[in-house]
């Protein structure tokens, strides 16, 4: 799978326009976009030190932006391999940008975040990057 540089901080760059990022302070961030037959939904977490707000990933002033960029990636890929992935993380730390993104194509409830399994998950999910 080959993934252009360009359209990977193109895609960090509207999760920092995401409302709750530019509105909350946070020194990492955590989103689980879930993906089905025309429906994307989201959750996730921001973190500020041990301080955890439940978040969901939204441009205010454009809807829609983020899911459509993610799912032409989705097609993107789709196009190259084959397969379609069921779930996208996506995990930024605040000082340095850095963020990483992960791809789940077998299994669609690996990152699932439930009310059940809430605590489980943000911590599980907590971006690290050692």
């Amino acid at each position: 799978m080959n993934i252009k540089d360009e359209t990977l901080i193109e895609i960090a760059g509207l999760f920092l326009r995401c409302k709750k990022v530019e509105e909350n302070p946070w020194t990492e961030f955590v989103f689980v976009f879930e993906f089905g037959e025309g429906h994307i939904s989201n959750s996730g977490f921001l973190y500020n030190g041990e301080k955890v707000r439940p978040a969901t990933a939204s441009i205010e002033d454009e809807q829609l932006l983020l899911d459509n960029t993610l799912e032409q990636l989705r097609e993107d890929i789709y196009e190259q391999c084959g397969d379609k992935f069921n779930q996208l993380l996506f995990q930024m730390e605040n000082e340095t940008k850095r963020f990483k993104i992960d791809f789940e194509f077998d299994d669609p409830k690996r990152w699932a975040i439930t009310p059940s399994n809430m605590f489980e998950m943000r911590e599980k999910l907590r971006p690290k990057f050692d």
